[in-house]
């Protein structure tokens, strides 16, 4: 591991993880205070609740990285110890996966039967965390498991099980791009009628009985309903950006210092840049999600644009919110790479983690800028 590990600084991780989520509790009691005062102004509202409701869970994250560090440390397995068993740092079988989809399974299901189902499939699923994060946590790298069958032989096996993986979220994604593209070329909308949302054809004056409006009528009805989707598509791009930053550093052999004084300001060590990069594309993808419900409480509250309203709708909301929580899975697995960076815990012998990660984001942001113009734009 790197040589600015130092298990000291678990404590830090807990006690800071403590107090972003009481900064988090604040900021939500702030948000319900704001909207109380400014009610009519739905976008703040949502945002600032969303935000405050996002850092708390960073906070949560960052007392579960201080559970593991103190689990990984009295299990023997700090950081300090560099013997000639880098085994016991390398990946093993583990469970953890599977915990995770029975967890997310109930998690689902209890949106329709109950609750508690609810509950405790949130509580399954970080236990999930919990043990990933302690099983990979004194990962060093030094023994990947390579694949032995044929057309991956000698690669990684994480980089096979990702890989993999995507082709599967290809197979779900392209479910939900072929069903908006059939039934919208089967519906009556602007595809084939130049009507609005307000349902009147500036040429004709009344659009045709089976007229569907769309989530795009109302998005791009002005510039401020547009802006929230125009600056996500760029967050997310840029996210892509700051990963690769990220494994550019953990990768290198030596540091090179920037030139320029703002940049080294910025990226003042090996170890701070890894962690900047990190952090940056943590903070994009949370302006992500909190544009993304602003939109949504639009559509919903403003334009009586719900899941029921129709087949449109219905597909529109499936496929943005599944794509949204895609984001916030990739936010949970941004959390700990954050916390093991500040512990200087990527170098060139780990950082292919950073890189399978940057497998999925990248993936995500390609989803986006599919999305954002099928059912934002058109």
């Amino acid at each position: 591991m790197s040589e600015h590990t130092n298990g000291n600084e678990s404590p830090w991780m807990g006690s800071v993880g403590i107090g972003i989520a009481l900064l988090g509790i604040a900021g939500g009691l702030f948000a319900v205070h704001l909207g109380a005062e400014m009610a009519h102004i739905h976008a703040l509202n949502v945002g600032a609740l969303v935000g405050s409701i996002l850092i708390g869970f960073y906070g949560l994250m960052g007392v579960v990285a201080g559970l593991v560090n103190s689990s990984v440390e009295a299990s023997g397995n700090g950081h300090d110890d560099h013997g000639d068993s880098h085994d016991k740092y390398g990946h093993h079988g583990s469970f953890s996966p599977i915990l995770m989809a029975l967890g997310l399974m109930l998690f689902l299901y209890g949106f329709v039967e109950s609750y508690l189902i609810l509950i405790l499939g949130l509580l399954i699923i970080f236990i999930a965390i919990f043990n990933w994060w302690r099983e990979d946590y004194p990962n060093d790298g030094k023994n990947e498991m390579k694949s032995l069958g044929q057309p991956y032989g000698g690669l990684d096996v994480r980089k096979v099980g990702i890989w993999i993986f995507l082709m599967s979220e290809c197979m779900v994604f392209g479910s939900f791009f072929s069903s908006y593209l059939r039934m919208r070329l089967g519906w009556t909308t602007h595809w084939d009628e130049s009507c609005n949302s307000i349902g009147e054809d500036p040429s004709l004056g009344v659009c045709s009985d089976n007229y569907v409006i769309v989530a795009s009528e109302y998005v791009t009805h002005n510039f401020w309903t547009l802006l929230p989707g125009a600056i996500n598509t760029f967050a997310l791009i840029l996210s892509s950006y700051t990963v690769v930053l990220a494994l550019k550093y953990a990768s290198a052999s030596s540091y090179v210092k920037p030139k320029t004084k703002l940049m080294q300001m910025w990226l003042p060590d090996q170890r701070r840049a890894v962690r900047n990069n990190l952090v940056a594309t943590l903070l994009l993808g949370t302006l992500f999600l909190v544009l993304k419900l602003v939109e949504w409480d639009h559509l919903i509250n403003d334009q009586d644009f719900t899941i029921k309203t129709s087949l449109a709708a219905s597909i529109f909301y499936v496929s943005t919110g599944a794509h949204g929580f895609h984001v916030f899975v990739g936010l949970i697995i941004l959390c700990f790479f954050c916390f093991k960076a500040q512990n200087g815990g990527w170098d060139k012998d780990n950082a292919q983690s950073i890189e399978y990660f940057g497998l999925y984001w990248h993936f995500v942001d390609l989803a986006w800028v599919a999305i954002f113009p099928a059912f934002y734009l058109y």
